[in-house]
């Protein structure tokens, strides 16, 4: 026979209503709460997640929205809501959605979610906009200007930025950047965050040394040989995010020129590849699963506390830079 709350209740001592607090999400005392789940494990309890969604009239999970399926930054986001939210008892749905006849903010919502983490795309916005009256929504990795949501977001200008100095640091003046879309915020505003400092140390970043483009391996790949045969080619190249790392380690490889000697190249993420180049990949790494994890908690506060300030939340997160073999320092004639 299947446990109840009243065998609970004879187990504990503990009130009906304390266990039925506990077991709805409601603050109980610690001593009673370890009471409960020392009962419950003895005596096999397991609680009735579709009643108490009826009761509570909610579901008990939350949607996780993805541009793609394809990649280890998505499939790291759905790995780190997963984790934190199941510590509070909460499951996840994971939809795709790669272009506008997707429909997948309308899927979520038909699988009555209570709130959505998205990686938001352009033509999800408007459908993120109306779900965010009628569920908390948080946006993550890049911003939506048109969602009045809660986020959690890299500092991009920042990672940008410790890319730039990195590069003058070694001595280098002559610059490129293989740069993703500007349409996408992270990647404008890391190809902003590189270029006022280079600017502002006296470094050269030409209009034909930032080479933008769709985050593919293909662009990553193309843009790089774009900046190997210009007449004055830069001696150090930044790029933008993963993909266009891969791409342009593709063509430099291709190219028959040396990573860190005839060209310094610091990448993006990817610290599997940075081992496998040789020398290994300077590269800036975002944490990701810290992201995730951060997004899955703003949305459990707003479900736990309804009453709490309306105003949308940001929360930023700063990048650090792994310092491998592909950028060498340049020595500059006053130094030879």
């Amino acid at each position: 026979m299947t446990a109840t709350y009243k065998d609970l209740q004879r187990a504990t001592g503990l009130s009906l209503a304390t266990i039925s607090k506990f077991y709805n999400g409601g603050t109980v005392r610690d001593e009673n709460a370890q009471a409960i789940e020392r009962a419950a494990a003895t005596l096999g309890f397991r609680p009735n997640g579709f009643a108490r969604s009826l009761r509570s009239r909610r579901s008990g999970t939350i949607g996780v929205l993805l541009p793609a399926l394809d990649n280890d930054f998505h499939l790291t986001v759905i790995a780190g809501v997963e984790s934190a939210l199941r510590a509070h008892g909460t499951s996840v749905i994971v939809s795709s959605s790669p272009d506008a006849a997707a429909g997948a903010v309308d899927l979520l919502l038909s699988r009555m979610v209570d709130g959505i983490i998205a990686v938001p795309s352009d033509h999800d916005v408007e459908a993120l906009a109306r779900a965010a009256e009628r569920v908390p929504v948080v946006q993550i990795d890049w911003r939506a200007d048109a969602l009045a949501t809660d986020g959690v977001f890299l500092d991009n200008r920042g990672a940008g930025a410790l890319a730039a100095r990195h590069l003058l640091d070694h001595g280098h003046r002559r610059v490129g950047v293989v740069a993703g879309d500007p349409a996408v915020s992270t990647m404008r505003e890391r190809t902003a965050g590189f270029r006022a400092v280079v600017e502002r140390e006296g470094g050269v970043l030409g209009p034909d040394s930032v080479v933008e483009g769709p985050l593919t391996v293909q662009h990553g790949q193309a843009a790089m040989q774009r900046l190997l045969v210009q007449q004055d080619r830069p001696t150090a190249v930044f790029c933008a995010n993963y993909e266009l790392t891969l791409g342009a380690v593709i063509a430099l490889n291709e190219s028959g020129l040396t990573l860190g000697r005839e060209l310094s190249v610091l990448g993006f993420d990817g610290l599997e590849l940075a081992q496998a180049t040789v020398p290994k990949l300077t590269v800036i790494v975002q944490p990701t699963h810290e992201l995730a994890v951060r997004a899955a908690d703003l949305i459990h506060a707003r479900l736990t506390d309804p009453d709490a300030d309306p105003a949308p939340v940001d929360v930023v997160v700063a990048p650090r830079l792994v310092a491998g073999g592909s950028v060498a320092r340049l020595v500059t004639p006053t130094e030879a």
